[in-house]
């Protein structure tokens, strides 16, 4: 039977003869290395007529993926680009240490963002979405992923970042890591002052826009 004629015989012959099922057992529950322990295997048995196939199947965990992180911290970089965390922050990642981060230059912002393992491969099922045929989704893949590395924290709590990268977001020796939801931004402390420095009317008419929906002044749209 073909694989096209047995999923015909699978999704339209209610006549055929199929079972499916998890088989829970520890073989079949292990880990894939790519996707750390964020990754549930198993297989999917169906039964059709004399035959029986066998699919492997992946389950994203999601237990962990609801980590919001809190705080705003004052480090210092060294001359290699390492980091070290502060206590507080460390507990925060703890759970999720052995899996790892990526980190690349903002699109936006003038600093670094730094994404769990797990969040970026989210972020990245959200690109792959797109279609490969739009030379503009081409281009924003491109720029958005430009510089992207994998890092680590290691066991004493110091992040290590490559000096391109570090240059990419204009690194001195001042830093702030402030958070955004589930993902870290890592700004030269001088260009994050600068960055959340505005007025109280600012404040305001940004509160208003992002939170109520407002139009700015003018805008007739």
């Amino acid at each position: 039977m073909t694989t096209r004629n047995f999923k015909n015989s699978l999704f339209q012959d209610l006549g055929a003869e199929w079972e499916n099922y998890p088989i829970k057992s520890d073989e079949v529950q292990k880990r894939v290395q790519k996707w750390g322990n964020l990754l549930t295997k198993w297989f999917l048995v169906v039964k059709c007529g004399n035959n029986i196939y066998i699919f492997e199947l992946y389950k994203l965990n999601t237990t962990k993926l609801d980590i919001f992180f809190f705080g705003t911290f004052n480090c210092k970089a060294d001359a290699k680009g390492r980091i070290m965390l502060p206590v507080a922050l460390r507990n925060q990642v703890a759970p999720i240490l052995k899996d790892g981060f990526f980190i690349k230059k903002s699109y936006l912002s003038e600093c670094l963002e730094l994404y769990p393992a797990y969040e970026w491969h989210r972020v990245m099922a959200e690109l792959n979405e797109k279609s490969r045929f739009d030379e503009e989704n081409l281009q924003f893949i491109r720029m958005y992923t430009a510089g992207l590395r994998q890092v680590e924290v290691d066991a004493t709590g110091r992040l290590l970042i490559p000096k391109d990268i570090i240059s990419l977001g204009g690194i001195t020796k001042e830093v702030v890591i402030a958070p955004i939801g589930k993902r870290l931004e890592i700004w030269d402390k001088k260009a994050y002052d600068e960055s959340i420095n505005a007025t109280k009317e600012e404040k305001v008419k940004l509160a208003k826009r992002v939170m109520l929906g407002e139009k700015p002044s003018g805008d007739v749209s």
